[in-house]
């Protein structure tokens, strides 16, 4: 009785060695997969995505090797110590904020992101018979509007744009910039357009604008970076696959598995190849036009950790969410693709002091909304 009690003991030992091996190896792959050129190594990209996943399973891991496995405790402690930084970067636990009354004196703006795909309302309701986009940003007012896949802004009667919300809009914001294909931007402060090289296609775009904030030149690069370019056909077998439905039995898995490589990994591995490749375009408009004082902001489609983010540290480029923000933040409404995926990264003379995000979901996107000190001691 007593060995067949050790052999079992020894079968669970195993068993759970395997498991935090395995555990351990995806999230160090997860956490530092982004420092990796998707095109050198593919599939990391995959890894990057599924970080949070990880997390979880660590966490399982750390749990049942307390229970009954606690030599392997201490690999599950190192590991979450190697990975600290990239998961304080998906979620960080920030319990306070910069105060206000520190930086009084201090010149102030309020900063907004958002994709409203092309200003069409996904929900079909147009609230008021107007568009309801230009309504919130009407609403909140904030000093600049940074927005993607917005390709006019004039009354149109599709989307529910009037004549009088144009108005407002330009009351509002005295320098109205559409650059490219669909990269806008509303600024009450003086702005311009900087012409950058190509090439730019829709839904694919680097846009630059010089904004003076009393008397502070900042340059604000609006990204619109390459998307999964997921079909209807995509989103369905995602769907499925997240439904964890299987109708007609193993044949219908071997299907499924099948279909997952031929159709989504191998959009997702090109999309992310193509986003290094504006991340070094992007790095190369920065080098020449940024100067000190940069904000980059848009819809990166990629997670925190990704190759961009990453790289874009290297140029002393700070995330505001992570340095404010407490848990994870989803950014991405539909589809399930529940990911936050567009950031807000600054460098030299400002400083971050709040950040929140719009539960709206007119778009697929939630904007995204900051406050900036500008700080020339800092």
């Amino acid at each position: 009785m007593s060995s067949t009690k050790s052999t079992w003991h020894r079968i669970v030992d195993v068993m759970l060695w395997t498991f935090t091996i395995i555990c351990a190896t995806g999230l160090i792959a997860g956490s530092f997969g982004g420092n990796i050129d998707p095109a050198s190594l593919k599939g990391i990209c995959l890894m990057v995505m599924t970080l949070p996943g990880w997390i979880l399973l660590m966490l399982l891991a750390t749990v049942l090797d307390l229970l009954w496995c606690r030599k392997a405790l201490m690999l599950c402690l190192l590991t979450f110590i190697a990975c600290a930084s990239a998961i304080w970067e998906f979620s960080p636990l920030n319990l306070s904020r910069p105060s206000m009354a520190d930086y009084a004196k201090n010149p102030k703006f309020t900063f907004m992101t958002y994709n409203v795909a092309n200003l069409y309302d996904l929900t079909e309701q147009y609230p008021g018979d107007v568009n309801p986009m230009i309504s919130y940003i009407l609403l909140t007012q904030p000093d600049v509007v940074n927005l993607q896949e917005c390709p006019l802004l004039s009354v149109y009667k599709p989307t529910r744009i009037t004549s009088k919300q144009i108005d407002s809009l330009h009351r509002a914001y005295p320098y109205i910039l559409i650059y490219g294909y669909s990269n806008a931007l509303l600024s009450k402060y003086p702005a311009e357009s900087i012409h950058l090289p190509g090439p730019n296609k829709p839904g694919n775009e680097i846009a630059a604008f010089r904004l003076n904030i009393e008397g502070t030149k900042i340059t604000l690069f609006d990204v619109h970076l390459q998307s999964y370019s997921l079909s209807s056909q995509d989103k369905e077998l995602f769907h499925e696959i997240t439904d964890l439905k299987d109708p007609e039995g193993a044949k219908s898995i071997k299907s499924s598995v099948r279909e997952v490589k031929s159709q989504l990994l191998t959009k997702i591995q090109a999309a992310a190849v193509q986003r290094a490749d504006d991340c070094r375009r992007l790095i190369r408009f920065i080098e020449h036009w940024g100067g000190p004082n940069v904000i980059v902001a848009g819809d990166f489609n990629d997670v925190p950790g990704c190759y961009t983010l990453r790289q874009l540290a290297d140029y002393k480029f700070r995330q505001v969410y992570p340095e404010l923000g407490f848990g994870p933040m989803i950014t991405f409404n539909r589809d399930r693709f529940y990911f936050r995926i567009d950031h807000i990264l600054y460098r030299g003379d400002l400083t971050p002091l709040r950040i929140s995000r719009g539960d709206i979901k007119w778009s697929d996107h939630y904007p995204l909304l900051a406050t900036f000190a500008i700080t020339p001691s800092k």
